[in-house]
This record gives structure tokens, C-alpha cells and sequence, in this order.
């Protein structure tokens, strides 16, 4: 999750929302999760998800970090273990009537808090996977300051892609930052040759048609604050970017090589991050009235292709309930 250079879509993309069988918001929520399905790619089957219907599935599916280190973006808030900040017994997290709220708050700066002057959680699944259409469906904060991610990070490290190995790598879902634009969300797949940040910015060139792709798309959305689907799917071929059904983002495979971590270090088990940032280098500056914001999700899913061998013997391919 770290800034980067953007790259405008052509106007009037989301117009081709209403052709791509989009549902209301409400419709969306009452359907079975078959209906909700339009979006994934055919010959994908659900393999893992979170409906935020439990609390004890929550906590079995996912784990907290914790700490106030600027987490390399010169971010302004403390994140609670368990989402909980323990002094004050407030949360940052939790689950209730069928969503998983993210909660960043604003506080009296302490030691508890490593005199950070924010509270919010940063939440990874305990699983990971290797390819597959990636899903969240959600409503996120538009107070100026925050910067909610939906992202992920391969469960072996390494996480920077200026790590001297150029092994590392990053995949953003979906970012939103409402104090630089608050219309538009991002998706970025980061890599050591790539992204700008690792003093390349050489993006992503297509080997069949020498065409360079960015590393970053972004697309405006009417209202962040209302109900959303962002989504991804990833392949050893490709990752291809979503919002609400709506392609906005495409990183081709540039190299032949299959060790070529460098210019694609997506070829391994990545883990999903979910957390609500406060401020820092692309977050900016808190809101005077900055209070408490929150960063809503219906669910998370995971679907994977059978036919590639990726689906293990204990995943059901239906909704865990």
C-alpha cells in the first residue's frame, strides 16, 4: 500500500456499468451469492470466503498486526492487535449485522498508543493462494485523511519491491484516498521493474504486442461511500483490475521466464490484507473534524479455476456459514 503515479481512464467508462449487469446495492444484498456472481470469469468456482456473518469465523480466518512505525508511508495511526485498543477497551474492528467494520478513531496520543494520535486496525488472512478472481464487496470512508486497502502480499516475503533480492512484490486491489480525488480508486500491481518507486517505472509490456501498460489505473466512481464490488483476477498470464464489473486495470506477464521475479513476482501463494490507514505520504492530512471513519465490507471471496489443480480437497467451493 504506498503512493504511486496514476493513470486516468478514459471518460465515460463507468457508463458501460449499466451493460455489465450490475445489481442495486439492495438487490446485491439479498441475492443468493450464486446471483452475485455475474462479474466471475466462467470456469472459476468459489474456494474461500468471508460473509462477516460470524464472529468466531472471523477470527479464525483472519489475524491483526499491531504498531505506530509509519508502516514505511509516514502513516499516522496505531494499529490494534485484535482490534481492540486495549486501554480504553474501543474497537477498530468488528463484525455485526453481516459486515466487518474497520474503524480508524481519533485519540488523546499516549504510550499505549505509541503517542499516535490514530487508532484503526490492519487485518491478513491466515490463507493464501496462488491465482484466481478476487473479490470484496464494500463501502469505504470519504473523510479526508484516510486511505482504506484492499491489497495483498506474497506469504513468504519478501514485501518491498526495493528489496535488494527483486523478489518482492504488491498487489493493490483497490486503494482510495479521498483527500487526493474523492471520486476515484486505484489498483496498482507492483514489482521491482515496473514501479516507479523502485527507480524504474518501466510498467508492464505486453511480449505478443510491445505495448507498455502502467502499474497503475485508476476510475471514478460516482459515490466510494455506497456499496461497491473491487475486484481482480490474476492469472500466470495476466491481472486484470475491476470495479463493479468494469475492467480498468491490465498488467500482462513480460517475461517468458518463469524466475523472472523481477519483472513478475506473482507466480506464488500471496495472503489478503484489509486495513484503514490514517494520513502519510499519499493519505495527506487528517481532516480538522477528523472524529471516527469507517471502512465497511460485505464479504471477501476467493474463486480459482479446477481445471488448473488449485482448489484443495477441503475447500467446498461454496460460502462458508
Amino acid at each position: 500500500m504506498k503512493p504511486q503515479l496514476q493513470t486516468p481512464l478514459a471518460a465515460g467508462l463507468l457508463l458501460l456499468i449499466a451493460g455489465c449487469g450490475v445489481d442495486s446495492p439492495d438487490a446485491i444484498t439479498d441475492a443468493a451469492p450464486e446471483a452475485e456472481a455475474a462479474h466471475v470469469p466462467n470456469g472459476y468456482r468459489l474456494v474461500w470466503s468471508d460473509e462477516f456473518d460470524s464472529e468466531d469465523r472471523f477470527y479464525s480466518n483472519w489475524t491483526f498486526e499491531r504498531g505506530g512505525s509509519g508502516w514505511g508511508n509516514n502513516e499516522l495511526q496505531y494499529y490494534c492487535a485484535g482490534g481492540v485498543f486495549e486501554p480504553s477497551g474501543q474497537k477498530t474492528a468488528s463484525v455485526s449485522d453481516g459486515t466487518l467494520k474497520i474503524m480508524a478513531c481519533k485519540i488523546a496520543p499516549s504510550e499505549a498508543s505509541k503517542d499516535r494520535e490514530f487508532i484503526s486496525a490492519r487485518l491478513n488472512t491466515r490463507e493464501s493462494w496462488q491465482y484466481g478472481y478476487i473479490e470484496m464487496r464494500a463501502r469505504l470512508p470519504k473523510t479526508r485523511g484516510c486511505w482504506p486497502a484492499f491489497w495483498m502480499l506474497p506469504r513468504n516475503g519478501p514485501y518491498y519491491v526495493r528489496d535488494e533480492s527483486r523478489t518482492g512484490g504488491e498487489i493493490d486491489i483497490i486503494e482510495y484516498v479521498p483527500g487526493d480525488d474523492p471520486n476515484t480508486v486505484h489498483f496498482s500491481a507492483h514489482s521491482y521493474n515496473a514501479t516507479g518507486e523502485a527507480g524504474r517505472d518501466t510498467g508492464y509490456t505486453d511480449p505478443a504486442t510491445g505495448r507498455k501498460h502502467p502499474y497503475s489505473s485508476r476510475i471514478r466512481v460516482d459515490d466510494p461511500g455506497d456499496w461497491h464490488r473491487y475486484a481482480m483476477e490474476w492469472t500466470h498470464e495476466a491481472i486484470r483490475g475491476y470495479c463493479d464489473g468494469v475492467e480498468y486495470f491490465y498488467a500482462p506477464n513480460p517475461s517468458s521466464l518463469v524466475d523472472d521475479t523481477a519483472s513478475w513476482p506473482f507466480d506464488q501463494k500471496y495472503y489478503i490484507k484489509l486495513n484503514l490507514a490514517v494520513g502519510g505520504s499519499w493519505g495527506g492530512t487528517p481532516a480538522e473534524d477528523f472524529g471516527e471513519a469507517t471502512f465497511e465490507v460485505d464479504w471477501v471471496r476467493v474463486y480459482q479455476k479446477q481445471s488448473e489443480g488449485q482448489i484443495e480437497p477441503n475447500q467446498t467451493g461454496v460460502p462458508f456459514r
